[in-house]
C-alpha cells in the first residue's frame, strides 16, 4: 500500500517538475532561440565570444527562474518524500 502511494507521488512530482521547468524556465525558447540571441547581440560585435556570452547569460536567467519557482521546489519535495516513503 505504501509503495503504491510512493510510486504515484513520485510520478506526480516528476510530471510537476517537467511542467515547472517548461513554464518558468525554458518555456518555448527552443523554437526561436537563435533569432532572440541574434537580436540581443545586434548592438555588439558579432564575434563568436560575444555570441556565446549572450547565449550563456540567457541560459543563466532561465535557470534562475526555475530555481525561484515554487512549483519546482514542491516537485523536488514530493520526490524526496516519495523516496523516503519507499524505504518504509
Amino acid at each position: 500500500m505504501l509503495h503504491a502511494v510512493s510510486d504515484k507521488l513520485f510520478m506526480g512530482s516528476l510530471i510537476l517538475l517537467m511542467i515547472s521547468v517548461v513554464i518558468s524556465g525554458i518555456g518555448f525558447q527552443f523554437v526561436n532561440w537563435r533569432s532572440e540571441v541574434s537580436d540581443e547581440v545586434e548592438g555588439e560585435t558579432k564575434s563568436s565570444s560575444s555570441r556565446k556570452k549572450a547565449i550563456i547569460a540567457r541560459q543563466d536567467k532561465s535557470l534562475g527562474r526555475v530555481y525561484r519557482s515554487y512549483l519546482f521546489w514542491i516537485a523536488v519535495a514530493g520526490i524526496v518524500v516519495s523516496i523516503g516513503l519507499s524505504y518504509l
